[in-house]
C-alpha cells in the first residue's frame, strides 16, 4: 500500500506520533512572576481560563511531569499547604524557601490546550535597616556615598536623594555602581557644602515600608596639644587630632610657613604615624638650627580643608650636674660663713654677760677674776690707781678665756658705783660730826 506521495507506511505512522508529543503550535500561553515572602502566602492565578475547559492542572516544574501537582477533576494527595480557588487558581499558605520554582496551570479544551506559566520567588526582607556613609575617592578628590543593606531576598532596591530629589538625574553624579545589597553614587566635590545631608531610601519586592538612612558631610575640624620644647639631642612628638569631619580626612604634615607645599616624608628623622583621627610627627635627635618653629598639620576631605600650626621649641640642654654643684658650694659657703661669725663674737658675748651679773652670782661659780695693780698700800691710792689705771691693765679669766680690760668696763662701772657711794657715805657722817 503506498500514500499520496509515495510514503511509506511505516514513516507516516512514525511522523504522527511525533506530531502528538510536540506542543500544537494553535496551543497560547502567557508568563508572570510572582512573590511571596517566607511564612506567609500566595496565590497563582490561572489567567483566561475558559468556561469551555473541561479539566485545569497544576504543575510544579516540568510542565509534563506525572502526576500533575493539582487536577480539577482528580484528587490526588497533595500537601495540605496546597489548595484550588474557585477550581483554578492554587494556593499556597506557610510559604518556604523550597516551594520557589516555576509553576505552569494548563487547562484542556476539546481542541486545544492553554497554558499559563508562574516563576513564584519566595522572597525574605531585610532584617534590620540601610546603613550609609561617605568615602573619599581613591583620588581624594570625588564624594562616595554608600549605602547598604544586606540580609534580604531577592537583593533590595537603594537610592539616593539630595533635597527630596533622586541624585542619579542630577548632572553632579559622576558614577552609579549597584552590585548585591550596596549602592555607591560618585560625585563632584564642587558641589559639596559644609553639612549638606544626603538620604539613602531603600525598597523591597515584599516590603510594605521604605527605610532609610542619612549623611550628613562636614569639613574637618582640628585640635593639638600645647607647644612643645626639645632639647638638643632630644626626642619630641607632635600631635594633630581631628575632632570633626565626614568623610574622614587624610592628615599630613607641613614645615613651617615659609614652604606651606612641602609636605614632610617619614624618613630619617621624622617618624609619621596615624591611628584612626589622630596624627603624630615624631622628630629624633633635635636640632636648634633646623627643627625650631612652627609645623602645619593639614586635614582634607572632598568636603574642604582645614590647617594648625603646632609650635616647637628647641633649646640648649640645661647642665644639671653644675647647677647642683653650685647651689651646694654657695650653701657650704653661707653656712661657713654664719659659723664664723657666731664663733667670732660668741666669746665676747658670753664674757660680757658673764662679768656684768658677777655681783649677783655665787661666789663658787668657778669664774677668777685676777686683777694686777700697783703695791701702794694706802686704801686711796689703791682706789684711785683702780680707777684710773685698771681699765687699761686689768687682765680677766673667765672660764678659761682671756680678755682684754676695755671688755670688762660693766665690771669697772660697778666698782666705781661702789667707791661713790662709800664716799658719800663718809662725807655725810663727817657733816653729822661738824654738826654736833
Amino acid at each position: 500500500m503506498r500514500f499520496p506521495g509515495r510514503t511509506p507506511p511505516a514513516r507516516f505512522f512514525l511522523a504522527l506520533c511525533v506530531w502528538r508529543l510536540v506542543p500544537r503550535r494553535d496551543a497560547t500561553g502567557t508568563e508572570e512572576v510572582v512573590f511571596g515572602k517566607v511564612g506567609g502566602s500566595i496565590l497563582l492565578l490561572c489567567r483566561n481560563v475558559s468556561k469551555e475547559a473541561t479539566e485545569v492542572l497544576w504543575f510544579q516544574g516540568d510542565p509534563r511531569s506525572f502526576p500533575p501537582l493539582f487536577s480539577s477533576r482528580v484528587a490526588f494527595p497533595p500537601d495540605v499547604r496546597f489548595s484550588l480557588v474557585d477550581n483554578s487558581s492554587l494556593s499556597i499558605t506557610e510559604l518556604r524557601a523550597q516551594d520557589e520554582g516555576n509553576y505552569t496551570c494548563k487547562e484542556v479544551l476539546n481542541k486545544t490546550d492553554h497554558e499559563h506559566r508562574v516563576q513564584l520567588l519566595v522572597a525574605n526582607p531585610p532584617q534590620s535597616t540601610p546603613k550609609c556613609w561617605a568615602e573619599t575617592s581613591s583620588s581624594g578628590l570625588m564624594l562616595q556615598l554608600v549605602c547598604s543593606w544586606p540580609g534580604g531576598y531577592p537583593h533590595p532596591t537603594l537610592h539616593w536623594r539630595e533635597e527630596g530629589q533622586d541624585l542619579e538625574n542630577s548632572s553632579w553624579v559622576l558614577s552609579s555602581t549597584s552590585s548585591s545589597d550596596t549602592h555607591v553614587e560618585t560625585l563632584n566635590s564642587s558641589h559639596l557644602s559644609h553639612r549638606k545631608v544626603f538620604k539613602c531610601v531603600g525598597s523591597h519586592v515584599v516590603g510594605q515600608e521604605q527605610p532609610t538612612c542619612t549623611v550628613e558631610i562636614k569639613i574637618p575640624s582640628l585640635e593639638s596639644d600645647p607647644p612643645k620644647t626639645c632639647f638638643v639631642g632630644d626626642s619630641v612628638t607632635l600631635t594633630c587630632r581631628v575632632t570633626e569631619g565626614t568623610p574622614s580626612a587624610r592628615l599630613t604634615w607641613l614645615r613651617g610657613i615659609t614652604q606651606p607645599e612641602a609636605e614632610i616624608q617619614p624618613g630619617g628623622r621624622y617618624l609619621i604615624t596615624q591611628e584612626g583621627n589622630v596624627s603624630r610627627l615624631t622628630i629624633q635627635n633635635c636640632s636648634q638650627a633646623t627643627d625650631g618653629g612652627c609645623y602645619v598639620c593639614k586635614a582634607q576631605n572632598p568636603v574642604g580643608l582645614r590647617e594648625l600650626f603646632v609650635c616647637l621649641t628647641v633649646k640648649q640642654p640645661v647642665n644639671i650636674v653644675g647647677v647642683v654643684g653650685a647651689v651646694v658650694v654657695l650653701s657650704l659657703l653661707a653656712v661657713l660663713t654664719v659659723t664664723g661669725v657666731v664663733l667670732y663674737y660668741s666669746p665676747l658675748l658670753c664674757l660680757r654677760a658673764s662679768v656684768c651679773s658677777a655681783p649677783h652670782r655665787n661666789q663658787d661659780s668657778g669664774d677668777v677674776l685676777v686683777l694686777v695693780d700697783s703695791d701702794d698700800d694706802d686704801g686711796n691710792g689703791e682706789e684711785e690707781a683702780m680707777g684710773s689705771s685698771a681699765k687699761q691693765e686689768v687682765l680677766a679669766l673667765v672660764n678659761g678665756s682671756s680678755v682684754r680690760a676695755p671688755y670688762l668696763n660693766c665690771l669697772m662701772e660697778g666698782d666705781d658705783g661702789e667707791q661713790h657711794g662709800r664716799g658719800s657715805a663718809e662725807e655725810m657722817r663727817g657733816g653729822e660730826t661738824q654738826g654736833s
